[in-house]
């Protein structure tokens, strides 16, 4: 999936002169601030414009409102979903009305067409909040808008010829991120309600609506419902250290009851923080979004159950997952982009966050002793945010994951032979200090590469265990079964030393840790890096 842009301007907090603009796509975005700084805003976003989505969606042989909005023309809404006034979707510090721009990143001109549409902006003002406009631009047209004749027809996909042959307009790519923004889902911080009737939390099922889901999926006699419901409770199971776990409807449909070690329990007798599980995974394994939207994942959760959540839930989206967070640690440890939110006079302010602290104040910003304190004493040094996730899945096959604090080094930046001061700030903290870094090497007989040599001498001259991998790197581990089990079978694992960019149908390095969810213990352990890992 291409990588989205968004700015939108006017909307909420977010005035005309201090815009926001994000970027999301395939794994998970980190939005990282205090309380009520405006995180939330912009994942409400997504979810208030449903309706704008919806009509601009839609394909054009059905209601073609991009290609007419296109032209000049305008379109109806039928509202913003959770509000009871438009008005209340509106900056309150200016009469002007939102703007919201999506574009699709790094798209190229497309030969066959004269135009190739990466951006759409959608505005309405004040005084008809619920009638938008929209401007379409192409990457051939630059900063101008482009304006197509009225007359057009469809000849495939969503590409259309305009009238008299007077050229050919690509919507395809800006389409399918309009598709991917209607089929999101938000998932709110009230995760763990059941006793709430039946209900709906923005998109979270709650209550006995949740129940009679989760009974209808269990025992509706559908192999793969039963099998996703199955998988759930077996990973909860897994992830809460039980031996024996069940869950089932009440006979009344009014709670869940959930055998323990066959020890039985009403869901409300449980802490919220399997309530969280149960629900949010349940809510998020039957819809299957595109997008998972979700508010503050370390709510009810302690520090060695916070990854877990995540990456868990991130699994059933479609695309990737997007969250807000306090934690520094969190962030840093599972998304591959993270935004600042930060309060201010002019409203919220949302950039980048690329500031990187020293390693030792990392360690304390993921609470490195309140890990410590549930038996976590080892830190195990990864290359990067996207390892850390795999590696984690790794772990996992020894029921080691929430005994090790995988921490990212940042790729070539830190695994060089220059950095014996970094890793000495580590060792004051703990001398339980491991390395799994990718070797690089191209070949069988060929050594690893340099910096990764010189890295590896540097680890062992401090007393610090390293596995330099004898495969070229970690994605290429995966099995072939396991790649299928993840991506479907027109996909295959990389040979040895093959490079990522060189594979024929390769994944993206970050959806990685998908495919080692489904690999065996024995797999991983037939390997030089199972067999670091099980000694750790």
């Amino acid at each position: 999936m291409i990588t989205t842009r968004l700015t939108v301007k006017n909307y909420r907090g977010f005035s005309d002169q201090n815009p926001a603009t994000i970027e999301f796509g395939t794994g998970l975005t980190a939005l990282l601030g205090p309380n009520n700084a405006g995180k939330s805003s912009l994942k409400l976003l997504i979810y208030e414009m449903r309706s704008l989505f919806d009509v601009l969606a839609r394909p054009f042989h059905i209601n073609p409102n991009l290609v007419v909005a296109s032209n000049g023309g305008s379109f109806s809404i039928s509202g913003y979903p959770g509000t009871s006034d438009p008005e209340e979707v509106f900056n309150n510090t200016n009469d002007r009305g939102i703007s919201l721009e999506i574009e699709a990143i790094g798209l190229r001109a497309n030969e066959r067409v004269t135009h190739t549409v990466s951006r759409v902006v959608a505005s309405c003002s004040r005084s008809s909040p619920l009638e938008w406009q929209v401007q379409v631009f192409s990457v051939e047209g630059g900063a101008s808008p482009v304006t197509s004749p009225s007359g057009y027809g469809p000849i495939g996909g969503d590409i259309y010829s305009a009238a008299g042959g007077s050229g050919r307009f690509d919507f395809s790519h800006v389409l399918k991120i309009l598709r991917m923004l209607l089929d999101a889902k938000y998932y709110g911080p009230f995760r763990n309600a059941i006793n709430q009737g039946s209900a709906q939390h923005f998109d979270l099922l709650i209550g006995t609506a949740f129940i009679d889901l989760w009974n209808t999926w269990k025992t509706s006699g559908n192999k793969a419902q039963s099998r996703a419901i199955g998988r759930i409770t077996d990973e909860i199971r897994r992830l809460f250290e039980f031996d024996q776990l069940e869950i089932n409807a009440s006979e009344a449909l009014k709670t869940l009851l959930v055998s323990i070690d066959k020890q039985p329990y009403r869901l409300g007798e449980l802490g919220a923080g399997i309530s969280q599980f149960i629900i949010a995974l349940g809510n998020a394994a039957t819809a299957r979004p595109s997008l998972i939207l979700v508010d503050e994942p370390e709510t009810n959760l302690h520090p060695a159950l916070q990854i877990d959540f995540l990456l868990a839930l991130a699994q059933y989206a479609k695309v990737g997952c997007v969250f807000s967070t306090h934690s520094v640690g969190l962030a840093r440890s599972v998304a591959e982009r993270i935004y600042s939110v930060q309060k201010s006079g002019a409203g919220p302010i949302v950039r980048p966050f690329e500031a990187t602290p020293s390693y030792s104040q990392f360690l304390g910003e993921l609470s490195f002793s309140s890990f410590q304190e549930m038996g976590c004493s080892r830190v195990l040094l990864v290359e990067g945010v996207n390892d850390v996730k795999t590696v984690q899945q790794f772990l996992r096959l020894f029921g080691k994951e929430h005994m090790v604090v995988i921490v990212p080094l940042g790729g070539d930046q830190m695994v060089t032979g220059k950095r014996e001061l970094e890793l000495l700030e580590l060792k004051r903290i703990t001398n339980e200090l491991f390395a799994l870094i990718d070797s690089e090497r191209p070949a069988p007989a060929n050594p690893a590469a340099d910096r990764r040599i010189q890295f590896e001498e540097l680890c062992k001259g401090n007393g610090i265990q390293i596995c330099l991998t004898e495969f070229r790197a970690l994605e290429n581990y995966l099995p072939d079964r396991a790649v299928k089990a993840a991506f479907g079978s027109s996909f295959s694992q990389l040979t040895p030393y093959e490079r990522m960019d060189q594979h024929p149908n390769g994944w993206s390095k970050a959806d990685s840790w998908r495919i080692a969810r489904h690999m065996t213990r024995e797999e991983l352990l037939a390997t030089d890096v199972g067999q670091f890992l099980e000694r750790i």
